[in-house]
């Protein structure tokens, strides 16, 4: 009797044993599953907005198919700009553009003069110009004022901005 029970009785009930636990696992990566499938539809509507988020900022990247028309784009943006404040610009330089995941930044080093009140309407409008523009680097050099002198001398302003393009998939 004791050898009918460790030859047949004894594996059957180990066996019951370690199928209950598969069992048990199996339960919870079906609940798993379960509430994932529950969760698709928002997770796809969330990709969705993110997409279309992305979509509107990407419209507001600078045109043009590589850096250097870029460039151009957005040394036209700022004459256009330095013309409508009144500010002389003394000189656009492109600078080398640095690749930034799947974009490019393009960046421009501009100088120019102007009074505080241009200046500020300026950087103003660069600011909240319907193009994503950026201002990582800004120089200011205010010459000193006489107190009795009713003119104002200009401040000659050094900055760098800077535009995106999406990246071109390599041909």
């Amino acid at each position: 009797m004791l050898a009918a029970y460790l030859l047949v009785v004894s594996p059957i009930m180990t066996l019951q044993e370690e199928w209950g636990a598969e069992l048990a696992r199996k339960r919870q990566l079906l609940q798993r599953y379960q509430a994932l499938q529950g969760n698709k539809a928002r997770v796809a509507q969330t990709d969705q907005a993110l997409k279309t988020t992305l979509a509107a900022l990407e419209g507001q990247f600078l045109t043009g198919g590589n850096p250097a028309v870029a460039a151009a784009d957005l040394q036209e943006i700022v004459k256009n700009l330095a013309e409508t404040h009144g500010l002389q610009l003394t000189s656009t330089k492109i600078l080398s553009p640095q690749e930034s995941g799947p974009y490019v930044e393009v960046p421009i080093q501009v100088q120019l003069s102007s009074s505080v009140d241009q200046l500020t309407a300026f950087l103003f409008h660069l600011e909240h110009h319907k193009k994503l523009l950026f201002i990582p680097e800004l120089e200011v050099n205010a010459p000193r004022r006489m107190v009795k002198d009713p003119r104002t001398p200009p401040m000659h302003v050094n900055l760098v901005i800077l535009g995106v393009i999406k990246k071109r998939p390599a041909s």
